[in-house]
């Protein structure tokens, strides 16, 4: 036993190594794939990517109309709470609640017996004393009457006259006319009630056209011409715009308010508003300014408010010898929209090249290639 024991320790010895050589030389083939693939991830990521298509417009110079938002108040062209002077019993409505009516039809008859009595003995006291006058001219030319009785009766005669008018005028007052065309409101009165003077029979309003009664702050006077156009909406048509015209303005601003009124025009044949309807108002106002134009389609928003991605050109570089397009997002004061164009205040420039299509998939700094169109952009949804 003493002679086998030298003999086996060098085996065991050799063993150890080779396993020890073998983990060496699979650790160095693993690192040096490992090392392989970082330099080709390495290489691709120093390589510049594609750049994005998108489409582009040119930010414009024009002329804008600057728009005056108000609130004004539909008025009847003409409108009258139509009443009697005298007091009365009423004999006979001519007319029903809605009605429409022309100008002098007869609304409403008050009981008339007196004034027609009175009519009738103030023809009879006339027609006395017109022919005693008559007599006594015929006596005048036979020296039978002197001149001053002939005086006298002419003077009977012409009260008698006078009379007559105002039992005619009395006579008048107890029938109760239109007095413009128009559409009566709801009737307030029945056959057989006692009315006085001031109570109200009927509504009369003139509807063909309508006023709107508006005001303005003093900084706004010198936007007003007349004939001046303006748009408007109402609650009851809030997808439909209505016009009107500025007619006329008071020369004099209110005291306490500094405010201007002004009064406007409404073609209201068609009979879609009513008095007393609220109308929201864009003036266009005479004077201009200047304005950058963009597409509409060129606007996005973010938490800032409304923007848009300009085109800045980057240099050639030796990296990239061929010079290109990055992203720059820019915030913007929009002033107005009109087919399809809105109108800018602020934040860009005449000549500068915005986006106007894609914005959904586009960032800050990122390249862009202009071309003509672009597929559509589809959301990933998964």
């Amino acid at each position: 036993m003493s002679e086998q024991a030298p003999t086996r320790r060098p085996r065991l010895w050799l063993r150890l190594l080779l396993v020890l050589l073998l983990v060496l030389i699979m650790s160095g083939a693993l690192g040096y794939k490992k090392f392989l693939q970082l330099q080709d991830q390495i290489a691709q990521c120093s390589q510049l990517p594609p750049p994005i298509s998108v489409t582009v417009a040119e930010v414009e110079v024009a002329q804008w109309n600057r728009r005056i938002k108000a609130i004004g108040n539909l008025v009847a062209f003409q409108g009258v709470d139509v009443t009697t002077e005298v007091s009365g019993v009423i004999t006979s409505i001519n007319f029903e609640s809605g009605d429409e009516v022309e100008k002098s039809s007869l609304l409403v008859e008050l009981d008339n017996r007196t004034e027609k009595a009175n009519l009738e003995s103030a023809q009879a006291q006339f027609n006395s004393d017109n022919s005693q006058y008559q007599r006594l001219l015929k006596l005048k030319n036979q020296s039978f009457v002197t001149s001053n009785d002939i005086d006298t009766q002419a003077a009977l005669v012409d009260i008698a006259r006078a009379q007559i008018n105002v039992a005619r005028a009395a006579l008048e007052k107890k029938q109760i006319f239109a007095p413009f065309s128009g559409k009566l409101g709801i009737r307030q009165v029945d056959v057989g009630e006692y009315i006085a003077p001031g109570d109200n029979i009927v509504t009369l309003l003139s509807l063909d056209q309508l006023y709107i009664d508006f005001t303005l702050p003093e900084s706004n006077f010198n936007d007003l011409v007349p004939e001046q156009a303006i748009e408007f909406k109402v609650r009851s048509y809030p997808e439909q715009t209505f016009s009107a015209t500025v007619e006329t303005w008071n020369p004099q601003l209110d005291a306490s308010t500094r405010n201007i009124t002004i009064r406007a025009v409404v073609d209201n044949r068609a009979r879609l508003l009513a008095p007393g309807m609220f109308a929201d108002m864009a003036i266009r106002s005479k004077r201009q300014m200047p304005v950058l134009t963009i597409p509409e389609t060129a606007i996005f928003y973010n938490i800032y408010g409304e923007a848009v991605y300009a085109l800045e050109k980057q240099p050639a570089s030796d990296d990239d010898p061929i010079p290109d397009y990055r992203l720059a997002a820019r915030q913007i004061d929009v002033a107005y929209r009109n087919n399809g164009l809105a109108g800018v205040k602020s934040g860009l420039k005449a000549g500068d090249i915005v986006v106007t299509s894609g914005q959904l998939k586009l960032y800050p700094s990122l390249r862009v290639a202009i071309v003509d169109d672009v597929p559509e952009y589809k959301a990933n949804n998964q």
